[in-house]
């Protein structure tokens, strides 16, 4: 069954983010198994009060395949700069419905 991994954060730091991004997409295996499904820079929050203002999701294969390359020594090597770039984050991982 397909999973989702669905990140949002406010982006304090753009060109530290940057610097992440341009590792972030190998080491996420995005093109190589893993599907950019969204990346919206002003997303909306209609509920709540702790979202940032910018949401990624992430198709993987399975929520095992998408802990592994989160859990991944690749991602662990950029995923530092996305958390020093940014504030009010979280990520989730999700069960897709249906797959």
């Amino acid at each position: 069954m397909a999973a989702y991994i669905i990140v949002n954060y406010q982006v304090d730091n753009p060109e530290l983010y940057g610097e992440y991004m341009q590792g972030a997409a190998g080491a996420l295996g995005i093109g190589d198994g893993a599907e950019l499904v969204a990346f919206d820079t002003e997303s909306e929050v209609i509920e709540g009060d702790t979202a940032g203002h910018q949401t990624v999701v992430i198709k993987f294969d399975s929520k095992e395949k998408a802990r592994e390359v989160w859990e991944s020594d690749a991602y662990a090597a950029v995923v530092g700069k996305r958390h020093d770039a940014t504030s009010r984050h979280f990520a989730v991982l999700v069960n897709g419905f249906g797959d």
